[in-house]
């Protein structure tokens, strides 16, 4: 969520640098190397983990849906490719308000939607007046906004209750997607079966569990764009079969290969693998709702039973950096200067005699199925929490299953990860750290109310400087609750045919295949 302030120059160097000592290669970290001049045509077929659960955008709240969402619709900005700030897109301009309590946006003149309807400014106040409602995830983001006023067609004005310094970046959230006004006559549910947007790609098919196909929008606004015909994502959760099917052409990119066979994927002749720099985290997450885990020591003692540099060597093969936040250092608010717990089991013990339970407990672990990186992750922390008197039982569950029970909260410990989808922190400082973030503080249902107003009040200043010394204090409370166990940074890791071009994930996640062209 994947969704300002410009990030600083420190810390874009720091995404850069971080991630250049994960891969070697020519392509490693880069898009795939253009081979000419982009060719029109190609069907491209992308292998992936899971699927979406809902093309309505201000529904869902995992990738598989963000990243599909982000081809059939636009919104009034979006970020820029290398993270750092943000573009027109459905908006050609815009500005703040001498008061500071509303932003004027200008809309780009001759957009259609997929069905040949143009767009004006009652269907972004429409698509905002949706996404800003109290029962959905991301209302945490719009929630500042107090009014939305169209003086004319080609005008929205958006008023805050107070300042805001992320309203830009908010407007690049895929949240925010522009859809019809009324959903051109149809029911929010019939619509979410049969969406309409302004973006490069419109919905073919669906076929549950199996795929899901995109077909060019030929009422796309930006000329000659996008080059591909189509776009398939396949539901594959077995990597090794997604492997198998690059080696076959039956798919051209793997989405997130097995971080095993990237070295074999460095020197192949056929296919590429891209280590791009990514604001992913990934979390070991325990329910605090639920006994034993509402027991700060408890917390406190599996996050020192986690080996991370372990993980990291095991699992991901050397490529990730043990954090030392839950804010990705791809975000200007990132403190490097936070210490997580670490690697001890004699200290781990002794905290979890001072538990509810210091004879140990037993519990279970949620792991996705297909998933090898979480297969293994999980078999070294069963054997690591096993040392101090907790036994853990491992319940693997189809990928669709897993995230539900997480989301629900029928779940003990898990996996799960975050990547930011705007520019600003605000974004991940409330859905990674808040209960009122959007997933429960990464699904732990963790609660602070003094966190909740010190977010609310850092958004309403101007100095990043300011902004910074408030999410620090966040971050440093979060590290000391321990509501889940930060694993590692990581990069985005694809693998792809080599007449793939062009295809280039950003730190924010998206894969903006509008540019993403197949030669023949």
């Amino acid at each position: 969520m994947k969704r300002k302030i410009v990030m600083g120059v420190a810390a874009a160097a720091t995404v850069v640098l971080m991630f250049a000592g994960c891969a070697s290669g020519s392509n490693a970290g880069n898009s795939a190397p253009s081979v000419g001049k982009p060719q029109s045509g190609g069907d491209l077929v992308m292998a992936r983990a899971a699927e979406p659960t809902s093309l309505l955008p201000w529904t869902p709240t995992d990738n598989a849906s963000i990243w599909t969402l982000e081809e059939i619709y636009d919104t009034l900005l979006v970020p820029t490719q290398d993270g750092k700030s943000v573009k027109s897109s459905l908006a050609t301009t815009y500005k703040e308000s001498a008061d500071k309590l509303s932003w004027t946006f200008d809309l780009r003149h001759g957009v259609k939607f997929s069905n040949g309807q143009e767009l004006t400014s009652a269907d972004v106040k429409f698509s905002l007046d949706q996404s800003r409602q109290p029962n959905t995830p991301f209302y945490f983001i719009d929630k500042i906004i107090s009014s939305i006023d169209t003086p004319d067609k080609y005008t929205v004005v958006i008023h805050t209750s107070s300042p805001w310094s992320p309203l830009p970046a908010d407007m690049a959230l895929y949240a925010n997607s522009i859809v019809p006004n009324n959903y051109a006559g149809m029911s929010a549910s019939a619509f979410a079966e049969k969406p309409i947007g302004t973006g490069p790609f419109k919905l073919s098919s669906w076929v549950k569990g199996q795929s899901l196909k995109l077909v060019k929008n030929s009422s796309y606004w930006q000329q000659k764009k996008p080059y591909l015909n189509s776009v398939t994502f396949t539901v594959v959760p077995d990597s090794n079969t997604r492997a198998t099917q690059i080696q076959s052409n039956q798919a051209q990119i793997n989405e997130f290969p097995a971080y095993s066979s990237i070295s074999a994927l460095q020197s192949s002749s056929t296919e590429q693998v891209g280590l791009f720099p990514s604001s992913r985290v990934d979390y070991f997450v325990m329910n605090n709702k639920q006994t034993p885990f509402d027991d700060p020591n408890v917390r406190l003692a599996v996050a020192q039973a986690v080996d991370r540099k372990s993980l990291i060597k095991a699992v991901l093969f050397g490529h990730g950096t043990v954090p030392h936040g839950y804010m990705s250092p791809a975000l200007w608010a990132y403190d490097s200067s936070i210490n997580p717990p670490t690697f001890n089991l004699s200290a781990a013990k002794a905290t979890l005699a001072k538990s509810s339970h210091p004879n140990g407990f037993s519990t279970k672990l949620l792991v996705y199925s297909g998933d090898v990186e979480q297969e293994a992750a999980a078999q070294l922390i069963q054997g690591s929490l096993a040392k101090i008197g907790i036994k853990v039982t491992l319940q693997t569950l189809d990928p669709s299953a897993a995230y539900q029970a997480e989301q629900t909260g029928n779940y003990e410990m898990g996996f799960s990860y975050e990547t930011t989808d705007i520019i600003d922190p605000d974004e991940i400082i409330r859905f990674a750290g808040l209960n009122t973030g959007g997933s429960n503080a990464m699904f732990t249902s963790y609660q602070n109310p003094q966190l909740e107003a010190l977010a609310d009040k850092a958004d309403t200043l101007s100095s990043q400087g300011d902004r910074y010394k408030v999410y620090s204090q966040i971050q440093q409370a979060i590290n000391a609750a321990n509501p889940y166990v930060l694993l590692y940074y990581s990069p985005s890791v694809y693998s792809y045919s080599n007449n793939v071009h062009d295809f280039h994930p950003y730190p924010t996640g998206n894969y903006n295949l509008v540019d993403t062209w197949m030669s023949k």
